[in-house]
């Protein structure tokens, strides 16, 4: 075969390559392994909050995107807040609801785990660092969504314990 041959490249790759592309038809087929996944949450963990959250703009009536809490997180990232001894907590409703969203709107299975990882860690961090839940969600459904992400394997031991603690205040 000659290698300017573009029309026969997918055949170089190995068979775990070439499931995975043709996998991608699969709407429950995994685009991505576990250590993707973890890089993904660790990217996501590192972005500054302000881009996702838009903190620092003019004001447009979203709570909190303009508090002197806000503005004192300008260039931290989404680690930085769920790791604070006492977050903003319009900061946690705000990124909880960017992962609300974000999960809504994701077409990729995979990309709904971390939006709902970030979703449940910001809640537990709500319930943990400022004794508040940050909706509506009874119970049941919190035990539900933190046991959930207790079981993916590609969020960090940091994260996982914040979520254990806040499962543990949720337990009847």
């Amino acid at each position: 075969m000659d290698s300017s041959d573009s029309t026969q490249t997918i055949f170089l790759s190995g068979p775990a390559g070439l499931a995975r592309v043709l996998a991608q038809d699969q709407p429950d087929a995994a685009l991505w392994a576990q250590q993707e996944m973890q890089a993904m949450w660790e990217h996501q963990m590192q972005a500054p909050i302000e881009t996702d959250l838009d903190i620092g703009q003019p004001p447009d009536g979203s709570r909190g995107r303009n508090s002197a809490e806000a503005a004192g997180f300008v260039g931290k990232s989404f680690r930085d807040l769920l790791e604070n001894s006492n977050p903003p907590l319009a900061l946690l409703m705000l990124t909880k609801d960017f992962a609300k969203r974000t999960f809504k709107e994701a077409e990729d299975s995979q990309l709904k785990e971390i939006a709902a990882a970030l979703y449940y860690a910001s809640y537990a961090a709500g319930l943990t660092r400022r004794g508040q839940r940050l909706g509506g969600m009874d119970t049941l459904e919190l035990r539900g969504g933190f046991d959930w992400a207790l079981g993916r394997t590609w969020l960090d031991e940091k994260t996982k314990a914040l979520i254990s603690k806040a499962l543990l205040s949720v337990q009847v």
